[in-house]
């Protein structure tokens, strides 16, 4: 039975360590399994980071990776897996919307592929929260595979097991402004998909800013398409300008008729003017973006490692 490494990120997750712990360790234990528990404590301004030292007196199986202070889930998990041991790894988060006993499903799934499998992730059967959380949720993952050469599956989730091959060659990814999604997708691998449910206990560390910051930087992390359609967008704008000169000139030469021309430049310069302010824009996010990569700082500071 191969040894198992569970890794989840402490973020005001205080409440649920104790019962996250036992739920899986429990999964474990029926599949007779070796193992280690890597919490990874992002900046956590609540007591989880005691409760695992608790955890570690318990148990010598269990390790904590403290960061320095609040990084992002994404650095966070990235850490993480950069200080795995077991040959495979159990991701997920550790407020118990993702049941830990998704485990022993995701194990038997990847045993029945008799070696050829080397991810399995969760995907929701139906994504979770009201009409207002959802639809936002769908539209981005419409607009980043529309965007992206590597479409990324609809409504993934956290939860996955992988093998440390795959861990491997994850962590060989060093980007500062980092979609966790994106670039478990771009490493590739025989990854296969298991539908689930995802519960929801109603408190989210995520605020409406922070989610449009963090699907900004997916988006224009994870492909330069964007750029590629503003150089299109504006042949096809000026095509268009000229389509449009054309008909005045042949409508004052066929009939005499007058155009009052105030009116279309009005309107063509605010057109134009909004037009270039996007474009601009949207080259500063990255500019912005190759500015901050080029100063190869660390995505995350471990302050000490607990055990």
């Amino acid at each position: 039975m191969p040894r198992f490494s569970i890794l989840t990120s402490l973020y005001c997750s205080a409440p649920d360590i104790y019962e996250f712990y036992d739920r899986t360790l429990a999964a474990i234990e029926k599949l007779e399994g070796d193992y280690e528990f890597v919490f990874v404590d992002d900046g956590s301004p609540d007591d989880g980071n005691d409760i695992v030292k608790e955890l570690i007196q318990r148990d010598p199986n269990v390790r904590l990776v403290e960061l320095s202070r609040n990084f992002g889930h994404h650095k966070a998990i990235m850490i993480g897996l950069e200080n795995v041991q077991g040959e495979l790894v159990f991701m997920l988060d550790s407020d118990l919307e993702e049941e830990p006993e998704l485990l022993e499903e995701f194990y038997s799934t990847m045993m029945d592929g008799e070696g050829d499998i080397d991810v399995v992730y969760g995907v929701m059967e139906n994504r979770k929260g009201g009409l207002m959380e959802r639809l936002p949720g769908a539209l981005f993952y419409k607009i980043i595979n529309i965007l992206s050469d590597q479409p990324i599956p609809e409504n993934v989730m956290a939860a996955r097991l992988m093998r440390r091959d795959y861990v491997e060659n994850i962590v060989r990814y060093q980007e500062t402004q980092l979609y966790l999604g994106g670039i478990m997708t771009l490493a590739g691998f025989n990854q296969v998909q298991y539908v689930t449910k995802k519960s929801s206990k109603g408190r989210t560390t995520y605020n409406w800013a922070r989610k449009v910051s963090l699907a900004l930087d997916a988006l224009i992390s994870y492909t330069n398409k964007p750029l590629t359609f503003i150089a299109f967008l504006g042949i096809g704008i000026c095509l268009s300008s000229l389509i449009i000169v054309a008909l005045f000139v042949y409508r004052l030469w066929s009939d005499g008729g007058e155009v009052e021309g105030w009116m279309y430049v009005l309107a063509s310069i605010w057109f134009l003017g909004g037009l270039t302010i996007l474009a601009i824009g949207l080259v500063g996010f990255y500019v912005g973006r190759i500015f901050i990569q080029v100063k190869q700082r660390p995505n995350a500071i471990i302050k000490r490692i607990h055990n």
